[in-house]
């Protein structure tokens, strides 16, 4: 007879975006796991559309795991984690999955390799980092800057983490209810901020090498859209620490930080000027507007990201 004692379930949010979802459901279903563990999908769709319906019935049926198909008709990225948390606390799991709908795992052992290092590092949240890999035709600097090099080793504890490659444990999401926060709907930084939350908490997070590969898409190759990245997580990061710490501790501490983006965005300019590396130089113009944003938060300022849908 068969014991499992590990259930977890990956949730995926989804928006007009059929053919990334396929594949990601599909590499989902080569997934690894011990004998010991149940493994379940739920797709959160923040479109309902019947293409979306289409991809998860169609992919199920060939599916080692349970695929469950959910609707969020609220528009926004909040509604939809916020639909997957709720999804999940209705059923008896006791490890929460997020993965985007533009990625997959770069190994047939990510799911269980985190649950794993949950376990050894007796862990509230684990997270790892993301490989990106260009959609044809997108130049090599904007997929070079997306994510950069990443700095974390194994094991090693962190405060911020996001969405794309992140598992939680049950009592966090039990305890941290509701985990997004609305006023982020469509702007973005509701991960940064949950994970602000969960630290403030007291919960433990850490890193393991077991990393998902993302396709940037051609469309978001423009200084423009980094520009206007940077800002908007400028402003997310000063609206977070306005949310949950003390007025004093998160104007001295967003200050701060603009400080430090402003002087990064300087330095970076300037090594541009010199290499004629234009990665470097629309690097520099992401940290300026990054500290731009920091101090637009400051005055309610919102920049709406999620407006528009990249990708396929």
């Amino acid at each position: 007879m068969e014991v499992h004692n590990t259930s977890a379930t990956i949730a995926i949010i989804t928006c007009r975006r059929p053919i990334w979802l396929k594949r990601l459901l599909e590499s989902l279903t080569k997934q690894n796991i011990d004998d010991s563990t149940v493994l379940n999908i739920l797709v959160v769709d923040n479109a309902s559309e019947q293409t979306t319906v289409d991809v998860v019935n169609e992919v199920s049926s060939l599916s080692p795991f349970k695929i469950t198909y959910a609707c969020e008709k609220t528009p926004g990225i909040v509604a939809a984690r916020n639909k997957c948390v709720t999804e999940f606390l209705q059923t008896d799991a006791q490890y929460l999955f997020f993965i985007d709908d533009d990625e997959w795992p770069a190994e047939e052992s990510w799911a269980q390799n985190l649950l794993n290092k949950q376990k050894e590092y007796n862990a509230d949240v684990v997270t790892s980092h993301i490989l990106s890999v260009g959609e044809p035709g997108t130049p090599e600097w904007a997929v070079e800057l997306i994510y950069g090099k990443n700095p974390l080793q194994e094991g090693e504890t962190v405060n911020k983490f996001y969405t794309n490659n992140l598992l939680i444990c049950r009592h966090v999401l039990e305890q941290i209810n509701p985990a997004f926060d609305k006023r982020f709907a469509m702007t973005g930084a509701s991960d940064y901020h949950f994970a602000l939350k969960c630290t403030k908490a007291g919960f433990k997070a850490f890193y393991t090498n077991a990393p998902v590969i993302e396709e940037f898409p051609k469309s978001r190759a423009t200084v423009k859209w980094f520009l206007r990245r940077g800002f908007r997580s400028g402003i997310g990061f000063t609206r977070s620490h306005l949310f949950e710490d003390s007025l004093f501790s998160a104007i001295f501490f967003c200050l701060t930080m603009a400080s430090v983006r402003l002087v990064r965005a300087i330095g970076y300019f300037l090594l541009g000027i010199v290499t004629l590396n234009k990665t470097t130089l629309v690097n520099s113009l992401f940290r300026f507007c990054s500290f731009a944003g920091t101090i637009a938060g400051f005055f309610g300022i919102k920049h709406e990201e999620y407006k528009t849908i990249h990708g396929n």
